[in-house]
């Protein structure tokens, strides 16, 4: 009896523990560092979302509408009161992209609450915020060019918020240890802040329902592929 726990206590102590440091030597060694931090690619990430935005709005609005950013041109409000509205999506945009992208003194990053509130409410505030008051006005020369389902506005939004998710989302691989969940739902919702903005410059219809379809239906899916696929890949 004394010989067997004798031999159950060096295996305890011995064979199991040598193992385990042995394989987590073994896992650090061979994973490599990252040689730039995190603050230095969110920043990346902002520049290149920012860049990656702006060619979109810009390049779409001259190739289809042949003018640039016509949803601003064709403006039934008050030029002060669209210019409040856009400077409004501007905040919401820039907040949900400091609660997605903070890392916090810890490196924890945003609290679950913070994540929580910004994954629900970027899409409700966006609509409340394009629909609440006719901004744009019908433009004779754009008759029948901007239909209902508005696949023009889906390729845009599309393009700019796939953009800002997969350079967050690499921006901020590795370095989310808790709540990767809400940070992805808030990545992707930040994504479609970022796209809702962009189809905002773009789009010049005063459609209820093509707004609605085309502008916030895409932060809503945003933020569900945010959701569901993102959370994996930042914990890699």
């Amino acid at each position: 009896m004394t010989d067997f726990r004798s031999s159950v206590v060096r295996f305890v102590n011995d064979s199991p523990r040598d193992a385990l440091f042995a394989r987590i030597q073994k896992t650090i060694a061979n994973t490599p560092s990252s040689t730039t931090g995190t603050r230095t690619r969110v920043l990346i990430a902002l520049v290149v979302a920012s860049a990656l935005g702006a060619a979109a709005v810009l390049s779409a609005s001259h190739i289809i509408y042949h003018r640039y950013a016509p949803g601003l041109e064709a403006q039934a409000a008050p030029a002060s009161y669209t210019i409040v509205v856009l400077l409004l999506l501007g905040i919401l945009t820039v907040i949900a992209t400091v609660v997605a992208t903070w890392r916090g003194r810890r490196g924890l990053g945003s609290g679950a609450r913070s994540l929580y509130l910004t994954s629900a409410l970027v899409a409700p505030i966006y609509a409340l915020l394009v629909a609440m008051r006719p901004l744009h006005r019908p433009d004779p020369r754009l008759a029948g060019a901007i239909p209902v389902l508005g696949l023009r506005c889906l390729t845009v939004a599309a393009v700019v918020g796939l953009a800002v998710l997969a350079t967050f989302t690499i921006a901020l691989r590795g370095s989310v240890p808790v709540r990767s969940g809400l940070r992805g739902a808030a990545i992707g919702a930040t994504a479609g802040a970022w796209a809702g903005l962009s189809v905002f410059v773009f789009c010049p219809s005063d459609d209820l329902r093509h707004i609605f379809i085309a502008h916030v239906l895409p932060i809503v899916g945003l933020t569900a592929l945010g959701l569901t696929i993102i959370p994996r890949t930042l914990r890699l």
